[in-house]
């Protein structure tokens, strides 16, 4: 089952925790072994952090799961998880609200605190306080985990990141576009990431290198 698990679910290698901008690694590790819920819009960084925990946990000779988890799945897949020492499951969104989804979710955390041996670690774009169960068990269970949030950045942790996405989409992001999408753009990351590589594909289409008014014509500024 495992080795079939890992090539369905690959990982990607450079979401390791060294790359990860801000604190919430740091203080994720610092649960590690208590159930952890992990909240954020898309491109916030929650993928990124739960490869990057994997990726840890694996160097140091554990065995550590990483699912994607979508409604397609069979909810049995979740059985025999707690066998590892990391079980990371990403985008609950997607099964949410589908009791039998819930009751394999429920169970799994049950195995994982009977072993007391494995990290579990789960993560939704729906904060978790505003998520709508539908079985009140899985609820009572969730409700009580650690819930930390994705996308909480300082303005120079942004800039770090977009400077990031710049280089390895392959495309000059001056500073002063830089600073304008910061005083300017809505902020969170992840929205400020979706904008950038919009700004970059409309570079490359118009042949333009990516400045203030060319900017301002794009977002119709």
């Amino acid at each position: 089952m495992t080795a079939q698990l890992i090539f369905d679910f690959p990982r990607l290698g450079h979401y390791s925790l060294d790359r990860f901008v801000g604190a919430l690694g740091e203080q994720a590790l610092a649960v590690r072994g208590e159930p952890l819920w992990i909240s954020g819009a898309a491109e916030s960084g929650k993928s990124h952090l739960l490869q990057g925990l994997c990726q840890t946990v694996e160097a140091e000779q554990a065995r550590a799961v990483y699912l994607n988890l979508e409604p397609t799945l069979d909810p049995a897949i979740l059985r025999d998880l707690a066998a590892f020492d990391l079980v990371a499951l990403d985008q609950l969104d997607a099964v949410i609200g589908q009791p039998d989804w819930e009751l394999a979710l429920f169970d799994l955390d049950n195995s994982v605190r009977d072993l007391g041996v494995s990290w579990l670690v789960l993560a939704s774009e729906t904060p978790l306080p505003k998520i709508s169960f539908q079985l009140a068990d899985f609820a009572s269970r969730a409700r009580a985990m650690h819930w930390m949030q994705t996308g909480q950045l300082t303005d120079d942790e942004k800039v770090v990141v977009l400077k990031r996405v710049a280089q390895e989409t392959g495309f000059q992001l001056p500073d002063e576009v830089l600073r304008f999408l910061l005083d300017r753009a809505p902020r969170e990351i992840g929205t400020l990431i979706g904008l950038l590589n919009r700004l970059a594909k409309e570079s490359l289409r118009a042949q333009r290198r990516l400045t203030v008014p060319f900017l301002k014509q794009i977002l119709e500024l």
